[in-house]
């Protein structure tokens, strides 16, 4: 009776521990569940955020052209050059009202490189080559042009002067018209410039 007691009595302890050991399995398992559902949450909401940009269409390429501005030796001006621009034109011929309205309105047709609020740089080299970012299109007129003076409200447009312009390949009295497009970028743009014979100012 009494050996009998005993088994029964070990039994009842193996029982014991083998559901004190399954509980503590059950909440282990119940605390990864819930942290793996956390960490499901959190890199779900990361590739979200992530994504949201991709999901808007991508800007459009401003491929543009590139070539190298050559410059006559000796002809840099010493008293007269404030700043220096690339700029490219969509309308041909201009005048002063078009050169102002193109380069001031809401919608330009005429574009500068680098920016308005930069120079082309540095001065009195032989040569700088340059890559101007733009938007598809046909560009009728780009060439160099040079700010004389400071005194833009009281000269307006007289204080820009032409002085070099990409030639068309037939007649180079005329400007070559440049297609830029979204595929690549157009290159060999060379601009020649000799600051003391300025082509045709063209407004």
């Amino acid at each position: 009776m009494y050996l009998f007691s005993e088994r029964k009595a070990r039994g009842r302890g193996r029982n014991q521990s083998f559901l004190s050991i399954l509980h503590v399995n059950i909440s282990m398992c119940t605390i990864l569940v819930r942290v793996m559902r956390y960490l499901i949450l959190i890199i779900l909401c990361l590739l979200l955020a992530a994504c949201d940009g991709g999901l808007a269409p991508p800007p459009p390429l401003e491929l543009g052209f590139s070539g190298t501005v050559h410059f006559t030796p000796g002809s840099w001006p010493t008293d007269s050059l404030i700043n220096l621009w690339i700029f490219a034109s969509q309308i041909y011929p201009l005048d002063s009202a078009k050169v102002y309205s193109g380069l001031f309105s809401n919608t330009p047709t005429i574009f500068l490189y680098p920016s308005i609020n930069e120079s082309l740089q540095p001065f009195n080299v032989d040569s700088i080559a340059y890559s101007f970012p733009l938007h598809s299109g046909m560009y009728k007129y780009v060439g160099v042009i040079q700010q004389t003076s400071f005194d833009l409200a009281g000269q307006g447009i007289r204080v820009l002067r032409v002085v070099g312009f990409f030639k068309d390949s037939t007649d180079s009295s005329k400007p070559g018209i440049v297609h830029v497009n979204d595929n690549y970028q157009v290159k060999e743009i060379n601009i020649d410039v000799d600051f003391r014979n300025p082509p045709p100012q063209p407004f």
